[in-house]
């Protein structure tokens, strides 16, 4: 089976992903602190959220904002393009100027002339719709989330959780996923894989970078990333950068 090939660009508050090639499914999850601006290059998807399944085709995007939990499934191959940007750079920025950034910003990671037109021809609806979506009030699980955001890596209990969201542990479950749409451990467990993709473009091995991001058991590591990222670690770290930008076909 041929390989899905994986190409990643960041800078100025914004991360781009293609994924050429692919029949990856992935189980729910969510992206923490950006809006993500999905577009479909080739092929269908199925996207999954608490409004429901609604199937995206070859020419068609979708917005998501920030935590909102999701799955993509895939019934066949598909080409999918993602732009990430910071909620703060989509808050705090006026509109036009925000679509300038972006604009510059996939001049440099997209070659592909026809692609990069429609992609810019539906930009400024996006982000407009990005900016006028509710901004997420502060809860007193903010203190637990971000602890699971920054540091995944460090062992937490559940009374350890509690104590940070200011809550009973027989409270914090439902609580947590009532607000971030995954339970605490699904969370942690995420912002781990997330953590060890950005180790795994490094030098580091696959073994260190287990360890560096809090799986003390590298089958267990191993099998939680492929989980979450459709490839072994290994495979990601292969595929990883051999798609710079989409290329002309």
């Amino acid at each position: 089976m041929k390989m899905p090939e994986l190409g990643y660009l960041c800078g100025n508050g914004m991360e781009l992903v293609t994924c050429r090639q692919s029949t990856i499914s992935y189980p729910l999850h969510n992206h923490v602190s950006v809006f993500t601006l999905g577009f479909i290059m080739d092929g269908f998807i199925e996207l999954v959220t608490d409004k429901g399944t609604r199937t995206y085709q070859k020419g068609e995007a979708f917005v998501l904002g920030p935590y909102t939990p999701h799955s993509i499934n895939a019934r066949s191959c598909y080409e999918l393009l993602s732009l990430c940007i910071d909620k703060e750079l989509v808050t705090q920025t006026d509109l036009e100027l925000l679509e300038l950034m972006v604009s510059k910003f996939l001049h440099q990671a997209i070659k592909h002339t026809i692609i990069e037109n429609w992609i810019l021809k539906t930009l400024h609806s996006l982000l407009l719709f990005c900016q006028m979506l509710p901004i997420q009030q502060e809860t007193n699980i903010d203190s637990l989330r971000e602890q699971l955001e920054l540091y995944p890596e460090i062992p937490c209990c559940i009374e350890d959780m509690a104590a940070l969201a200011l809550t009973s542990k027989y409270n914090l479950i439902r609580s947590f996923k009532k607000e971030v749409g995954l339970t605490p451990h699904q969370f942690q467990i995420q912002n781990r894989v997330r953590k060890a993709q950005k180790l795994l473009n490094t030098s580091a091995s696959v073994a260190e970078v287990a360890l560096a991001t809090g799986f003390f058991d590298q089958s267990h590591f191993i099998r939680c990333f492929e989980k979450i990222v459709g490839l072994t670690p290994t495979e990601y770290k292969r595929a990883y950068g051999t798609v710079s930008s989409m290329p002309a076909s």
